[in-house]
C-alpha cells in the first residue's frame, strides 16, 4: 500500500467516477484502475463498486475512506514540515473556533498573530462540535478551540477558560428584570437553538431533561445575529455564553443569570494527538496559551 494508491482511491470518491479524478489528477483513468486494483489485491477487499451514476463504496471501501484521510492528512502535514524547517512562516493555517465565543476569546489573539507572522493567512473555520471533530481529523483544520466535553482520546486538550450559559430575553419578557432565574421556569418557554452539533444545545436538552420535559424549539440558526433578533423580535429565549456579553452589545435585551442547575462548561484548545504540528500551527498555539493565560484572572 502506498500513499499514491490512497490518494488516488479518495479521490475517486470525491469526484465519484475515475474519469473526473483523473482529469484532476492529471493521469490517466486505467492508471487510477490499476492503483486502486493493486490495492484491492494488497487489502483482499473490494472497495468499490462501478454503476452508471459513478461509484459506490463497500463496506470495506468506507472503513477505508474515513483512515486513508487521516494518513494523507498526517503524510500531507509531515511534508509541510519538512519543507517549512526553517525560514519565515509562511502559507496558509485553517482553525477552527466556536462561532459563538471565537470574537470573545480569540479577536486579539488573531489581530497579534497576524502581526507577528504577516506572512501567514489565517483561514477561520467556525464550527460546531461535531463538525470540528471531523474538520481535524480530515486534515481540513489543524488547530483548534472547542467546547467541553469533547470526549475523544484522538486529540490533545489544553483547557483555558470555565464559561457558563446565561439566560437572553427581550426586555418585555415577563423574566427581564428578574436578578437570576431558575432553570425550571424555563422549561416550558420556546428556545431559540443553534445547529444540531453545537453543544449549547445538549446542554439545554439536558437540563430540560433533569426536570422531565423536552425543550420547545421555536427556531434554529448557526448565526449569533440571528439567534439574538429572533430573541428580540419575542420568537423565543436563548442561552448564551457569560462570557460573549462583556464585549457584544445588549441592547434591547436582558441578560440574566440561570441556577439550579447552573449550566457551566470548559473551553480547550485541540491538537490532534501523535501528528506532527507545522511551524504556524505550534507558534498560533503557543501564542494563544500565552494570552489566554494573561487574561485568565
Amino acid at each position: 500500500m502506498d500513499i499514491r494508491s490512497l490518494r488516488y482511491f479518495v479521490k475517486v470518491i470525491q469526484h465519484n467516477g475515475f474519469s473526473r479524478a483523473a482529469e484532476q489528477l492529471f493521469v490517466t483513468q486505467p492508471a487510477i484502475s490499476r492503483s486502486i486494483k493493486k490495492l484491492e489485491d494488497e487489502l483482499g477487499y473490494t472497495l468499490l463498486i462501478r454503476e452508471n451514476e459513478g461509484v459506490r463504496l463497500t463496506d470495506e471501501g468506507r472503513i477505508l475512506l474515513v483512515h486513508a484521510k487521516q494518513i494523507l492528512a498526517q503524510f500531507n502535514s509531515m511534508e509541510q514540515a519538512l519543507k517549512e524547517k526553517s525560514g519565515p512562516l509562511t502559507g496558509v493555517l485553517p482553525i477552527g473556533l466556536p462561532p459563538v465565543i471565537a470574537s470573545t476569546y480569540f479577536a486579539d489573539i488573531i489581530m497579534a498573530f497576524s502581526l507577528r507572522y504577516p506572512l501567514v493567512e489565517l483561514k477561520i473555520r467556525e464550527l460546531g462540535t461535531r463538525k470540528m471533530c471531523d474538520a481535524m481529523l480530515n486534515g481540513e483544520v489543524e488547530t483548534a478551540a472547542v467546547m467541553l466535553p469533547f470526549d475523544d482520546d484522538r486529540f490533545d486538550l489544553h483547557i483555558f477558560s470555565t464559561d457558563r450559559l446565561m439566560l437572553l430575553v427581550n426586555e418585555q419578557h415577563p423574566l427581564a428584570k428578574r436578578g437570576q432565574v431558575k432553570f425550571v421556569e424555563l422549561v416550558k418557554e420556546p428556545f431559540i437553538f443553534f445547529s444540531d452539533d453545537f453543544l449549547i444545545n445538549e446542554l439545554v436538552i439536558s437540563a430540560c431533561g433533569i426536570y422531565g420535559y423536552k425543550p420547545i424549539i421555536s427556531g434554529r440558526s448557526s448565526h449569533l445575529d440571528l439567534v439574538t433578533a429572533m430573541v428580540k423580535a419575542g420568537v423565543g429565549i436563548s442561552l448564551l455564553p457569560e462570557s460573549m456579553w462583556r464585549t457584544t452589545s445588549a441592547e434591547g435585551l436582558s441578560i440574566i443569570p440561570v441556577i439550579e442547575p447552573i449550566l457551566a462548561y470548559d473551553l480547550a484548545l485541540a491538537t490532534l494527538k501523535n501528528q506532527q504540528q507545522s511551524r504556524r500551527a505550534q507558534a498560533w498555539h503557543d501564542l494563544a496559551v500565552e494570552m489566554l493565560k494573561e487574561r485568565a484572572p
